[in-house]
């Protein structure tokens, strides 16, 4: 089992859910509005001289489909470009 964190851009929540549950994801954790900056974005503080915020998406699923959802990552990542997505997935070590 493994633990995928999903941070992108607010503004392609659609897509990113739609690719997602494609990959077979079915239940997870949303947490909307947050705020960061990564090393190729623009800050998104929410604020006037920064506007926008990021969603972070996170799930816990079988390795195979930790996987796919990766694979649906590089993709938008691809076709989204400027927009802005970033995933990591993390071992499980124990979960009750």
């Amino acid at each position: 089992m493994k633990m995928i964190l999903i941070a992108y851009n607010a503004a392609i929540d659609d897509e990113v859910m739609e690719a997602v549950e494609s990959a077979g994801v079915d239940s997870f954790t949303k947490i909307p509005e947050v705020l960061g900056k990564g090393h190729t974005s623009e800050p998104h503080f929410h604020t006037d001289v920064w506007p926008g915020y990021n969603t972070l998406l996170l799930a816990v699923a079988e390795d195979e489909i930790v996987a796919g959802v990766m694979k649906v990552v590089r993709n938008l990542r691809t076709t989204l470009g400027k927009e802005g997505i970033k995933a990591f997935s993390v071992k499980i070590e124990e979960m009750t």
